[in-house]
């Protein structure tokens, strides 16, 4: 008995150690079994890689991995869980933004396209008394020192009382080329039923069609509006602008097209999480504005490209991102 027992234990003891080597020689010869690729990339960094000229992960720092924003000084700045890692957690109940240094790249984009998550509450209508998290919400701005409003400003408007669970994400622009006489243009991206919760946005213009579009969670938006003449129901995913008064949404007066995007006036300064008139104090000649406030909701993964991208490369980048790669 005894010596079958003793048998029986060795083989036992012997099948392990086989078992061991087998699983430590498997390890050691085999790659680990690679991602299924998607839409040709293999992380979300491969997409456009040679337009991208910003980008910020927010993982515990304000760096930009292009180097193309640098010296960001922030104020009160904190960080939360995001999409991928951490993610800039703005404030409903005190200022939050950082002020930093852009290289021409960012401040001589033509065509361009701005990408990013968000998850926020909807602002806080800016009648009564001023305060933080009341009135529109600025999220980025290319500073322009001598004017109220920068070359480029993303924010979150006031919300729309008829619709409580709209976000209403804003775009606004200023073209400074000669020819140019409606400079400043916008669109407004309305979310429904996207209040506290990760959405992904991709903003982007194409001088050679003046067309802005705008997507959401790697999809044409559903509803665009704000731009001149918009229907009231708005339209999916892309907005023309004109250079000057169109007349009417189908452009009866045959006004020029938006065309060559031209920042004039910039100063090398952007500012993440405001406007450029709301920081203390203010980076424009203007004054801090009681309908204005500094975000409150969380942002990640910040990318700035210097092309519009497709909508391959829109829907792929939604993809690799929401599966954090």
């Amino acid at each position: 008995m005894k010596k079958n027992k003793s048998i029986f234990l060795l083989s036992f003891v012997l099948a392990a150690t086989v078992f061991v080597g087998c699983e430590d020689s498997i390890d050691k010869d085999n790659a680990p079994i690679p991602y299924e690729s998607i839409g040709g990339y293999e992380n979300s960094d491969e997409v456009a890689a040679t337009h991208l000229i910003s980008k910020f992960s927010f993982d515990g720092n304000l760096n930009d991995s292009k180097s193309n924003i640098t010296g960001l000084e922030g104020m009160n700045v904190a960080y939360a869980d995001g999409v991928k890692g951490n993610a800039y957690q703005g404030s409903s109940a005190v200022a939050r933004y950082a002020v930093g240094n852009a290289t021409a790249k960012i401040t001589s984009l033509n065509d361009y396209t701005i990408s990013f998550w968000m998850n926020t509450a909807n602002t806080v209508p800016d009648g009564g008394s001023p305060g933080q998290g009341k009135g529109a919400q600025g999220i980025f701005s290319i500073v322009r020192p001598t004017e109220f409003w920068g070359g480029i400003n993303l924010f979150l408007e006031n919300p729309d009382s008829a619709n409580p669970n709209r976000l209403r994400l804003k775009l606004g622009v200023e073209n400074g080329r000669t020819g140019v006489m409606w400079k400043g243009q916008s669109v407004i991206v309305n979310l429904d039923n996207s209040l506290n919760t990760w959405v992904h946005i991709v903003l982007a213009y194409d001088s050679k069609t003046s067309t802005i579009n705008c997507y959401t969670n790697g999809a044409p938006s559903a509803n665009v509006g704000g731009f001149p003449f918009a229907p009231a129901e708005g339209v999916v995913g892309t907005a023309i602008w004109y250079a000057d008064d169109p007349g009417t949404y189908a452009n009866v007066k045959n006004a020029p097209k938006y065309g060559a995007f031209q920042m004039t006036g910039t100063n090398g300064k952007v500012v993440f999480g405001n406007h450029q008139f709301e920081t203390t104090p203010p980076l424009n000649n203007g004054s801090q504005q009681d309908w204005a406030t500094s975000y409150a909701g969380l942002m990640d993964e910040f990318r700035i490209y210097d092309s519009a991208l497709a909508s391959s490369e829109v829907s792929a980048l939604y993809k690799l991102e929401k599966d954090k790669r």
